[in-house]
């Protein structure tokens, strides 16, 4: 599914499902940062108050868990999203004539009105 840590490669390899539909944007980094990251920070202020570190043990211990805790289940979670606009047929509201065409599906006039 992934080309890279982030990006996805143009067509899955094993079923030859197109990715082109897959726009997951900023939602991967948000999830990460509301599920992951809020809590790791709420813990690093408890940590703050509770024992009072110094300033180092920010530099070599909480700093770089930050990180990995935001960077981490970007890659699980922007799969989790693909995977859903996948099995929800998402698409912006106003774009069926293209993901139609997109997808060599003519549309008849029953599904024009509807939409």
């Amino acid at each position: 599914m992934f080309q890279s840590y982030f990006k996805l490669v143009s067509e899955c390899n094993v079923c030859g499902l197109n990715y082109r539909f897959a726009a997951p944007d900023d939602g991967p980094a948000f999830f990460s940062l509301c599920v992951f990251s809020l809590p790791f920070i709420a813990f690093l202020f408890w940590f703050q108050i509770a024992i009072e570190p110094s300033g180092w043990v920010y530099a070599l211990v909480a700093i770089p868990l930050t990180v990995v805790a935001c960077l981490l289940p970007l890659r699980p979670i922007k799969g989790w999203l693909v995977a859903s606009q996948y099995l929800n047929k998402a698409q912006e509201a106003g774009t069926e004539k293209i993901w139609a065409q997109l997808h060599g599906i003519e549309q008849d006039d029953d599904q024009r009105s509807d939409a």
